[in-house]
């Protein structure tokens, strides 16, 4: 989850070589400052002669220069509204027919740009949706990643109850789906975060495909994958210490940060950066994993005893923390 260029065929190409001595003798001539190549030039006449200074351009930041924020206020990303009978017009360009559909959603990403198509966002608020299935039978969606088989029992319900969690589609726990009208159903929300095998398999292909059946009812739909920059922990948290980093271009080293939580003068918190605790080399497909030291593990993990404070970890400029912050003694 990258530039456009316009040439004239028309115009005749001119040597290199021209080209050079043309600009050099225009910048003799008029006597001005001039750009080529990456440095500016400044001229002064002495005399008879013209003396160009160069100075080289700065350097342009790279896909490696991702930096920790010194600090942040701790806030909460508001959840992006998903409704799959408006996702409906998007699958089927606006003429659905009785054919059954299954598909996942995240709606609009965090940075506020609409998709052009219906896509499921890594670590996003997310929503199971079926189209031309009976409201009133179960239906098992089948979901197959990197050679592993994950099936969910749907259950078609009046009014959702269930809290759903981050391995819904991919631990076999039981989901539930109210009739939104039109034929449509859609479960509640959850962060869609598979777990390791399934997670790295999907971000390689970057798509997740689902299978939906219900009686002689079935659907398979290929949905794209939108990888925004993030971080979450892992799941088994607790024993694997791992921090998943996603997002960020590939081969950029992108950093971890230990971070205290403080209060600020508002009555809300603020989070300053203590030390950098290590980095995550992006692969191609831009999912990595951070294993948090055992010290650093224990001063995330330990609840802040009397007047004392809490931290937390982030990633690069994400400007939110990554692990919960343990509750006070």
């Amino acid at each position: 989850m990258r530039g456009n260029e316009t040439v004239n065929k028309h115009l005749p190409r001119r040597p290199a070589g021209a080209m050079t001595g043309l600009m050099t003798g225009l910048c003799l001539v008029l006597v001005t400052g001039c750009t080529t190549g990456g440095g500016t030039s400044a001229a002064r006449v002495t005399g008879r002669t013209v003396v160009v200074a160069t100075r080289s351009a700065p350097p342009r930041p790279t896909a490696r220069d991702v930096l920790l924020a010194q600090q942040f206020d701790l806030g909460m990303a508001a959840a992006s509204p998903v409704d799959c009978r408006e996702d409906l017009d998007r699958v089927t360009k606006g003429r659905p027919s009785g054919h059954p559909l299954v598909w996942t959603s995240s709606g609009t990403s965090y940075s506020g740009t609409a998709a052009d198509e219906v896509r499921v966002g890594l670590g996003e608020d997310s929503v199971l949706c079926l189209y031309g299935f009976p409201g009133n039978k179960p239906v098992v969606v089948t979901v197959t990643a990197g050679g592993q088989t994950y099936t969910t029992p749907v259950k078609p319900v009046a009014s959702l109850e269930a809290v759903q969690a981050d391995g819904d589609l991919f631990n076999g726990q039981p989901m539930e789906v109210e009739d939104r009208g039109g034929g449509v159903l859609q479960s509640g929300y959850w962060p869609f975060f598979p777990p390791a095998p399934a997670r790295g398999a999907i971000a390689r292909s970057g798509r997740l495909t689902l299978t939906a059946r219900s009686g002689d009812a079935r659907a398979t739909n290929g949905v794209p994958l939108r990888v925004d920059e993030g971080a979450a922990t892992a799941e088994d948290w607790e024993r694997s210490r791992k921090v998943v980093v996603y997002g960020f271009p590939s081969g950029a080293r992108v950093p971890v940060g230990l971070y205290r939580l403080v209060a600020d003068q508002e009555g809300g918190e603020r989070a300053v950066l203590v030390r950098r605790v290590g980095e995550v080399v992006m692969p191609g497909y831009r999912v990595g994993e951070f294993t948090v030291p055992q010290d650093v593990f224990r001063v995330v993990g330990a609840a802040p005893g009397q007047g004392g404070d809490a931290h937390c970890l982030s990633v690069a400029q994400l400007g939110e923390c990554v692990t919960q912050p343990a509750e006070p003694d």
